[in-house]
């Protein structure tokens, strides 16, 4: 048994349907985990619970599921599964997207043959419906000078898609419980401190998209935690004050387009096929 950590958090509004598939996705890896941490954030359905309880009993690796008696959102929810995490590796996964067979197996190789990197992520490709049918791609920086250079513009990662060295996410302060941009946080602060980072040239998740994506970056809450993020950036001199007000500006935008508009955004410019 290779050992190595896969992390998942789920709550109310996942899907128990999509939530089979995503787990299916990790029995079917060609390497697969010691252990899986799944954090329940908060209370969740009796099919939740029960797709999780038989998945444990299909598998033979090690299943632990920590509850939360209330929903803390999904930054403080993978802070703890950092800490649970039995293993150095932990790969991130996402209750309602699909690993492709191979993605642990290239993952834990990458780490390997880079020892140094604390970071890697892929390309994902998105589907709406079936996962044959790809509406859309992120591909994103592949070194570590590119990815820290993207940083202070967007995310220069693919939440769903990335792994990481535990040691390293807990020395630059794990996962902070800020809503909707707890990743980009934390990419913030990998800069920071100087992580070496990396992404594979390759689609490793197929991630499911829907109108649901394209709403969540909205609200003035959203853009409060984003300019939080934008703020602390400039602290840490990840970025100068004139890309500080050029951000939040350009957030303060998107977030009150309507969703119709959003959508032609992400799929005809930023996620195009």
């Amino acid at each position: 048994m290779n050992k190595f950590t896969a992390l998942m958090s789920v709550y109310a509004n996942d899907s128990a349907l999509f939530l089979e598939e995503a787990l299916e996705s990790v029995r079917n890896q060609t390497l697969l985990p010691n252990q899986l941490v799944i954090i329940q954030d908060g209370e969740v359905s009796y099919k939740i619970t029960e797709i999780i309880s038989k998945f444990s009993e299909k598998v033979s690796f090690k299943v632990d599921v920590i509850v939360l008696q209330e929903n803390h959102g999904l930054g403080f929810s993978l802070s703890k599964g950092v800490i649970a995490s039995s293993n150095e590796i932990i790969i991130r996964l996402d209750a309602d997207d699909i690993s492709v067979n191979n993605r642990f197996e290239k993952l834990t190789s990458y780490f390997k043959k880079n020892p140094k990197v604390a970071i890697v992520g892929s390309y994902i490709a998105e589907f709406n419906g079936s996962k044959t049918e790809l509406v859309g791609k992120r591909e994103v920086p592949i070194s570590s000078k590119e990815i820290s250079k993207f940083a202070k513009y967007r995310s220069p990662f693919n939440h769903p898609s990335v792994a990481f060295k535990r040691s390293e996410i807990l020395k630059i302060g794990n996962y902070h419980s800020i809503r909707g941009v707890e990743d980009y946080d934390l990419w913030i602060r990998a800069v920071h401190y100087n992580c070496s980072m990396a992404n594979i040239p390759e689609s490793l998740v197929l991630m499911r998209v829907g109108e649901g994506m394209y709403s969540r970056r909205g609200g003035k809450g959203y853009l409060k935690n984003y300019t939080s993020v934008k703020y602390n950036a400039y602290k840490l001199d990840v970025i100068n004050f004139v890309q500080f007000i050029f951000g939040v500006s350009i957030m303060s935008v998107h977030v009150s387009l309507p969703v119709s508009v959003k959508k032609i955004i992400y799929t005809k410019l930023l996620h195009k096929v």
